[in-house]
């Protein structure tokens, strides 16, 4: 060979190894960059991890701790050196009646078992104070997709808790109070009905009596002198007895220990009512019919319609709305 094509072949080979050298550190440089790249996130986000206000976990697939958080010395009062150290953080923080539910959800986790879903638990801290907790697990994977355990974040939830309690005893309070009205509304309507059939009794009697005092004047006018006598006698003793005044002012006390306030209210939104009109509502208001309103009063029962009437017109009350209805909401 001519030595001077050796030495242009040398060269070649020379200048194609020093290009080859070039784009190996090109290579080599971008590796480094990429890795300071990577180490700064790693970094980045192990940052944001230890400084989450959350108990932030890494599991391997067995099991065993990768990280730990210090967060946890917050929650716990156990440094994240101690819990990784310790042979069983389960052991060292939950109350024996806890542990077992725990052990499976992260027995779950790790196998997959379960995605997205949560546990509540309880721990003991370092102060044997008992705090409510709730862990949320997801699976970790390389760029690979290679399986490289569990992240889990662990939050107090106690204050939480302690707010749900509360509202569940408001809660049963409530029920409690919504008994006691009904009892209450039970007892109202009891006496209520005590009352009426008070009225009722009163207002049969009365009409019994009207009815005798008809019948005998009739017969007075048709029969023997001495029959005539007789029923006249007969009828003076009904006349003296007659029917029992009705006593409205033990009624209306009645009605306001029943009702309370009742006759006050009444007053201040209808306050050109009369005397008679007011016990008429009292009396409507127990639901009593006009016949026997009429015989508590001592009056006709188209009076007593005829009063209704009047009454309505006075307290300004719509067609089609109930009168009797309407003062039971006074």
């Amino acid at each position: 060979m001519v030595p001077g094509e050796e030495i242009n072949r040398q060269s070649l080979k020379i200048a194609e190894q020093e290009s080859a050298i070039s784009g190996l550190k090109r290579q080599l440089a971008e590796n480094l960059l990429q890795v300071s790249e990577a180490e700064g996130q790693k970094a980045f986000y192990k940052m944001i991890a230890d400084f989450a206000l959350d108990w932030e976990i890494w599991l391997h697939p067995d099991g065993k701790f990768a990280w730990c958080s210090p967060s946890c010395f917050n929650l716990t009062g156990f440094t994240s050196e101690q819990i990784l150290q310790s042979p069983s953080f389960i052991d060292l923080l939950l109350p024996e009646y806890d542990r077992q539910g725990l052990t499976e959800y992260l027995s779950d986790s790790l196998n997959l078992s379960i995605i997205g879903q949560s546990h509540e638990f309880r721990i003991m801290t370092r102060s044997k104070q008992l705090r409510w907790c709730e862990i949320k697990s997801g699976a970790v994977y390389d760029k690979l997709g290679k399986y490289l355990g569990i992240r889990a974040s662990v939050r107090d939830i106690t204050r939480l808790k302690s707010a749900l309690g509360h509202i569940r005893e408001m809660d049963n309070l409530k029920g409690i109070d919504s008994r006691i009205k009904q009892r209450l509304t039970t007892v109202l309507e009891s006496k209520d009905r005590e009352l009426v059939d008070s009225l009722l009794q009163l207002s049969r009697k009365n009409e019994v009596i009207s009815y005798i005092k008809k019948n005998l004047g009739k017969v007075l006018k048709s029969n023997t002198p001495e029959l005539r006598k007789n029923l006249s006698e007969m009828l003076e003793v009904i006349s003296r007895k007659d029917k029992n005044p009705f006593d409205w002012q033990k009624f209306e006390l009645q009605v306001e220990k029943n009702h309370p306030g009742f006759f006050d209210r009444l007053q201040v939104l209808h306050h050109r009512l009369t005397r008679n009109e007011k016990r008429l509502c009292a009396c409507l208001r127990l639901s009593l019919a006009s016949k026997e309103i009429a015989n508590l009063m001592d009056i006709e029962p188209n009076s007593v319609e005829i009063a209704r009437v009047r009454l309505r017109k006075k307290l300004n009350l719509n067609t089609n709305e109930r009168l009797g209805q309407y003062l039971t909401t006074i």
